[in-house]
């Protein structure tokens, strides 16, 4: 399996339908309008039949200093926001349950961010905001970590590197 960037006309998203209806509506309906825009980057993986089975954005954020975990805080000058990626959306088709799907996206997220911030745009780390807390439990068990006050997740750029070592 390959992932790749949406291609709107050539990529059959009408079949895909997951547990969180908000998700199956966003790459159905407004994916490739979140592109067009430059909202959001939607990354697809597909079967053999060209449907699309699972997806994932990205987009620049920033959060505020004092919002990251403490052990970060003193390497950030105290009047700067912190560039984040912001994993914005990940879901898998329901008729892909149990493959592994999630994690194939979740990791390929992951090192495309890594291999961005080395290259070409400046990231502190992943973030997402978990919809439910399955997802919550999902991304926890890769390193995630909830951030203060907040029901936003973060896992380093260091962490992810280690991730890839």
């Amino acid at each position: 399996m390959r992932v790749q960037l949406l291609d709107p006309k050539q990529h059959d998203r009408t079949h895909f339908s997951c547990e969180e209806e908000s998700l199956t509506h966003y790459i159905q309906k407004q994916a490739s309008q979140d592109m067009k825009k430059n909202l959001a980057a939607c990354f697809v993986i597909l079967n053999s039949a060209n449907l699309v089975v699972g997806y994932y954005t990205l987009s620049n954020d920033s959060i505020s200093r004092i919002e990251i975990p403490e052990e970060y805080q003193n390497k950030i000058p105290k009047n700067y926001n912190v560039p984040v990626t912001l994993l914005g959306r990940l879901a898998r088709d329901i008729t892909s349950k149990g493959l592994g799907i999630g994690e194939y996206l979740l990791i390929d997220a992951l090192q495309r961010s890594y291999n961005i911030s080395q290259q070409s745009i400046a990231s502190m780390a992943v973030v997402v905001d978990p919809i439910n807390d399955k997802a919550v439990n999902f991304y926890g068990k890769y390193g995630f970590a909830l951030l203060p006050d907040s029901r936003k997740m973060f896992l380093s750029m260091r962490a992810i590197e280690k991730l890839f070592r």
